[in-house]
């Protein structure tokens, strides 16, 4: 029964720990989807006309879809260090290695600075904010990741349009299997 003398102790350990373990968690948001969820965004780019994208994240596998408003299609897979694009008008397919880092999210192990709090399409979001070389970067982000406007340089360039949380079919983030891998032309470079 004397262990029983220590209970309070472990109880306001577990407390002390658990906290710190919170404002560990909040002091760094999570930069990319915890969840699967399918985003409409307005996509706005100096002189050039406004877009429209569709991303889809398979969050469990960490793979993200990217729809254009040209019909083509970008599998992003970071597992594999790689991105499909897939081309509609001739069912064909190709894969790159060296995947890009997404822009509209920060190096691994910068350090993101918390700003103040807003509402798009009709979600609550943190900004947090960070220098990329010169660029100053503020995504607003939802606690589960998902990315509801980024600001760069003090211009809005990506803001969500819509957002629907759910199951997404791990089909989409595959190359069809009607789909043929794209031949380079000759010479061996790929236009």
């Amino acid at each position: 029964m004397s262990h029983l003398r220590y209970l309070p102790l472990v109880a306001a350990l577990s407390l002390v720990t658990g906290g710190t373990m919170l404002r560990a968690q909040e002091s760094q948001p999570e930069v990319l989807p915890t969840r699967d969820v399918d985003i409409s965004y307005q996509i706005t780019r100096p002189n050039q006309p406004t877009i429209v994208e569709r991303r889809r994240w398979l969050a469990n596998e960490h793979l993200q879809r990217v729809d254009g408003p040209d019909e083509a299609t970008t599998i992003f897979d970071p597992n594999r260090g790689e991105l499909t694009l897939l081309n509609p008008a001739n069912r064909t397919f190709r894969k790159l290695e060296g995947a890009p880092r997404m822009p509209m999210a920060p190096q691994n192990g910068t350090a993101l600075k918390r700003g103040g709090e807003s509402i798009v399409t009709g979600l609550s979001c943190v900004d947090w904010s960070w220098t990329d070389e010169t660029e100053t970067h503020a995504a607003c982000l939802t606690p589960d990741g998902v990315l509801l406007r980024l600001v760069i340089d003090g211009q809005t360039v990506m803001q969500a349009r819509s957002v629907s949380c759910g199951r997404q079919r791990s089909e989409l983030f595959q190359v069809p299997t009607d789909y043929a891998p794209a031949l380079a032309p000759e010479g061996g470079l790929d236009p």
